[in-house]
């Protein structure tokens, strides 16, 4: 069998093991890699080995045969026991890039690993990818996750039907008497890429202002470090709201997402797991590049004031944060109501 896992005349289909990203919005970004791995053969069969957090994102995706969960507190070899528990895979496809991830995955029996050469680790690979040249069409993070697979010998060539996601699960009419709007003050990241929340709250008082026949119910995401966060952005608004920061896992944040019509966030990995639900989104970026970590699909609004500075992808500003503050709320507002009146439709405020 070829690492690509071709079957020939008589074989079983293979069995594929994927070494999850660990942060949220990486492992969301390798969504449309993981359902190329699983459309490369009939009967083709696709196990995630991921954090416990992350388990109920992989056993939501239809693309999913099992999801192989394991305590952070663990280490390589008790990971690879584990693993050994589960049968024997054909090949792994190591998603991260560290030098652990090949370890757990060779621990846990499987020779043929598939990964980028990184971190010292090529003597664990069977195939150890240099990292791809990027073209402005292949700059997002996605295409780099895509490429690894392109190089088990998988057509990745029908890009458009791979990075399809969902319908908007709350989809906005032009008659909607009430809108859940979900925002996303925080970023663990750092400040760098946080919008102020006096901005947030003055983009969400104005929106409610114009259109004065709709209720907005607000919604706030985020984890238990940004509760916080918040508590400030809640305290600056009036109306219904409610602080769901650190209050949700994983499994309650996507049938929480579900429910709203869209989300105005921050570069974070709940924009990202918006954007996989096909939750229209109003993503603010600040330090980080939108070329490389968009929202993927084309329901989305980007804003990003590009400075000289832009993209410097610090976790603090050692200067003024000129990049957030050059973005007003007015430019905020005029996004979210373009999604409101648009449904959903592609946008990129670039200033």
């Amino acid at each position: 069998m070829s690492v690509a896992g071709e079957p020939s005349q008589g074989e079983r289909p293979p069995r594929y093991l994927v070494r999850s990203p660990n942060p949220l919005g990486d492992a969301c970004m390798s969504l449309p890699a993981v359902r190329a791995l699983k459309r490369s053969a009939p009967g083709a069969e696709v196990s995630v080995c991921c954090r416990a957090n992350l388990a109920p994102l992989w056993a939501a995706r239809e693309e999913i045969d099992e999801v192989i969960p394991f305590s952070r507190d663990l280490n390589p070899w008790q990971v690879g026991r584990l693993l050994r528990k589960h049968g024997r895979f054909d090949a792994g496809v190591l998603l991260p890039n560290s030098f652990r991830s090949a370890l757990e995955l060779r621990l846990g029996g499987i020779r043929k690993l598939v990964g980028y050469d990184r971190h010292q680790r090529r003597l664990l690979l069977q195939t150890a990818v240099a990292e791809p040249a990027r073209s402005p069409e292949t700059r997002h993070h996605v295409h780099r996750y895509l490429y690894l697979i392109g190089k088990m010998g998988i057509d990745i060539s029908h890009v458009e039907d791979l990075l399809a996601i969902p319908k908007t699960p709350t989809p906005i009419s032009g008659g909607e008497k009430e809108i859940h709007l979900g925002v996303c003050p925080g970023a663990e990241y750092g400040n760098a890429k946080r919008y102020p929340v006096e901005r947030y709250a003055a983009a969400i008082e104005e929106l409610r202002t114009r259109r004065p026949d709709v209720s907005f119910r607000i919604s706030i995401f985020g984890s238990p470090a940004e509760r916080g966060i918040g508590d400030e952005l809640k305290a600056l608004l009036p109306g219904p709201c409610e602080n769901r920061a650190g209050k949700t896992s994983i499994d309650d944040l996507v049938a929480e997402l579900q429910t709203c019509h869209f989300l105005a966030t921050n570069d974070t990995g709940t924009m990202h797991l918006a954007a996989a639900l096909g939750v229209p989104t109003v993503a603010i970026f600040g330090s980080t590049e939108p070329d490389f970590t968009a929202p993927i699909g084309k329901v989305h609004r980007v804003i990003r004031h590009q400075v000289d500075c832009s993209p410097c992808f610090l976790r603090e500003c050692p200067v003024d944060y000129r990049c957030m503050l050059r973005i007003e709320p007015d430019t905020v507002v005029r996004e979210m109501e373009a999604l409101l009146e648009s449904g959903g439709g592609m946008s990129s405020e670039r200033l």
